[in-house]
């Protein structure tokens, strides 16, 4: 048995749903809330849909990263990238067959990661950035998005 890190695989928000708990993953997301209480960010990704009501939604435990998060990290609007893992729902996984990320399909689920790193993204092209993560992801490829990180203006959800 290997005592290497598992690899991280590159996802939209909207794919985590559908991936088992315990998956270490890369995304992109933007932060819509804060619980200092509980250490817990809030990340939407509008993507694939438009729609506010469909907008793909996670939790993040972030209480590891505590002594490095910097403030703007959990600024409301700010985009960050975060790599983590899956977490199994606390009722033993029945949340995740409730429709709570909205991704149309009604299989959406409440998805918890535990990060292991977070990122300030800076500007970022949404649109280049999931056609790139679609792209690898028929490919079967995750490697990192650095080169889609542009100087420009904050985008919104």
């Amino acid at each position: 048995m290997s005592s290497a890190p598992l690899p991280t695989r590159l996802v939209l928000l909207s794919d985590l749903p559908a991936l088992p708990a315990g998956e270490k993953v890369r995304l992109l997301g933007c932060v819509t809330g804060y619980d200092i209480s509980t250490g817990t960010l809030t990340l939407k990704h509008a993507y694939p849909s438009s729609s506010a009501t469909d907008c793909p939604t996670v939790d993040v435990d972030v209480n590891l990263l505590l002594s490095t998060l910097k403030s703007t990290d959990t600024q409301i609007g700010e985009w960050v990238n975060l790599m983590g893992y899956i977490q199994t729902s606390e009722d033993g996984g029945k949340k995740r067959n409730r429709s709570r990320a909205g991704n149309g399909s009604g299989q959406g689920g409440i998805v918890r990661l535990q990060a292991v790193m977070l990122w300030s993204a800076g500007s970022v092209k949404l649109g280049e950035y999931a056609e790139a993560v679609e792209m690898r992801k028929g490919v079967g490829m995750g490697e990192g998005m650095n080169h889609l990180s542009q100087p420009s203006e904050k985008l919104p959800v």
